[in-house]
């Protein structure tokens, strides 16, 4: 598991609450996130990682595993 990966997971843990290990191959809707907490959620990620994350760049993250890979090549 990457550093980025354990922390993404940590965060779910803390602000989404899906009781869950979380399938990072699924989508958030799939993941049981709701748009609204999804849309949340990506701020804390944005403040946590300290990145901006576009909203056409949101459309086409769509799963957590492509969150983790943006991360990756945003940070370097």
């Amino acid at each position: 598991m990457t550093g980025t990966e354990s922390r993404l997971v940590e965060l779910m843990d803390e602000h989404l609450d899906l009781g869950r290990e979380p399938d990072l191959n699924r989508g958030f809707a799939d993941s049981g996130i709701s748009s609204l907490n999804a849309v949340a959620f990506i701020k804390v990620v944005e403040r946590e990682f300290d990145v901006a994350i576009a909203p056409e760049d949101c459309d086409k993250i769509g799963t957590l595993g492509k969150l983790i890979a943006y991360l990756d090549s945003k940070l370097g």
